[in-house]
């Protein structure tokens, strides 16, 4: 009986002891499988680590590179926007001062005019002055001469009783001699250069009183030669001419005399 139950144990014994090897075996199979995994995980995820640090540093390289790139881009823009500033002020201020150098000019050039307007003025008026004298000496001389005459004149002698004799009655007889120029006493009237250019010419009449000694005391224009410059240029020259003075029986007395000078080009 004892023996049928240690052959019957024996068996159950047999079939406990396979069932715990198999799980001791699985145990270690999956151990191993998960170290495997484990190992295999590690090593994926330290390349994908790296590939994503890779790729990172890639992507943080192009964006520097871009944002560089884009940096200096707009440092050019405003570079070159200062530089058109620039541009534009200098060609400003260069425009500003030519003006100002223009203007400056145009109001010289209006100063130096008005200053020659001006002479001018002064020039046609102190002649209009001289000519005004020159008239009321004129009228003085005449004046004093024509007394003159009157006083050299023999005074008729009043008849007698009633009775003229022929030398009462006789008119005086007086000489006279007109005034006359000596022209080899001065040089005669040069041709002035600007009427020359442009052409001008004509006859001028003139008027001089002179003393008894033939010298010029005034001058005038009586007839124009229809150049003002010609007029006064003749009647300059001739105002420091010697005359022959007017006689009056044999005595020089102080007279009016009038000449006529041409101004004629020769071609």
């Amino acid at each position: 009986m004892s023996e049928m139950m240690e052959a019957a144990a024996s068996p159950r014994k047999t079939g406990f002891g396979q069932s715990a090897e198999s799980v001791i075996a699985i145990s270690l199979l999956g151990v191993c499988a998960a170290a495997g995994l484990a190992a295999f995980l590690s090593s994926g995820g330290e390349q994908s680590i790296t590939r994503t640090a890779a790729s990172e540093a890639a992507t943080f390289e192009l964006t520097a590179a871009q944002s560089g790139e884009a940096l200096q881009s707009e440092e050019q823009a405003v570079l070159a926007e200062w530089q058109r500033r620039l541009d534009g002020e200098f060609s400003q201020h260069e425009q500003s001062k030519l003006q100002q150098q223009q203007l400056a000019t145009l109001q010289e050039q209006s100063a130096a005019l008005a200053m020659a307007q001006a002479a001018a003025e002064a020039a046609a008026r102190a002649a209009e002055a001289a000519e005004a004298r020159a008239r009321n000496a004129e009228k003085e001389r005449q004046q004093a001469i024509a007394s003159a005459r009157q006083k050299e004149a023999p005074a008729k002698a009043s008849p007698i009783g009633g009775v003229s004799t022929k030398e009462d009655v006789k008119p005086a007889v007086v000489s006279r001699r007109a005034a006359s120029i000596d022209w080899d006493s001065c040089a005669r009237p040069q041709y002035p250069d600007e009427s020359v250019r442009l052409g001008q010419q004509g006859t001028v009449t003139m008027e001089f009183s002179l003393d008894a000694l033939g010298v010029v005391q005034d001058g005038r224009i009586i007839e124009t030669s229809g150049t003002r410059r010609l007029d006064y240029r003749a009647l300059s020259a001739l105002s420091k001419c010697k005359f022959e003075p007017e006689l009056v029986n044999g005595k020089a007395v102080e007279s009016l005399t009038q000449l006529r000078f041409t101004w004629k080009l020769t071609r």
